[in-house]
């Protein structure tokens, strides 16, 4: 019993890894996302997403230096956020996890 609550204490006493501070001029481009979306953030904080036969407008704001809220209107023009945290970034490709699973999101080149 006495190497079982050693053992809880030293997993609640070790550090997690803390999230990333993403700028959000990285942020600014085009994404294409593992699941087959593409991702379009603005410098004028909005952002556009289209994939297969649809597609949604809004803002965006970056929270924390991680989170992304995703803001849109629903059809009764009533806001709407999506938040995404932004787990990891290596180089100019993003992990991170929505409501319902991960993904790893790629930047594309500019024009």
């Amino acid at each position: 019993m006495h190497a079982i609550m050693l053992a809880l204490s030293l997993m609640a006493s070790t550090p997690s890894p803390s999230l990333p501070v993403v700028s959000p001029r990285l942020l600014v481009g085009e994404w294409q996302s593992e699941q087959g979306g593409t991702y379009h953030f603005r410098a004028s904080g909005t952002y556009s997403w289209h994939g297969a036969d649809e597609g949604w407008n809004g803002r965006w704001r970056l929270r924390y230096g991680h989170t992304l809220d995703l803001i849109s209107e629903d059809e009764h023009n009533k806001a709407m956020h999506e938040f995404i945290v932004i787990e990891r970034v290596v180089h100019e490709t993003l992990y991170v996890r929505t409501k319902y699973q991960r993904e790893v999101w790629l930047k594309q080149p500019g024009p």
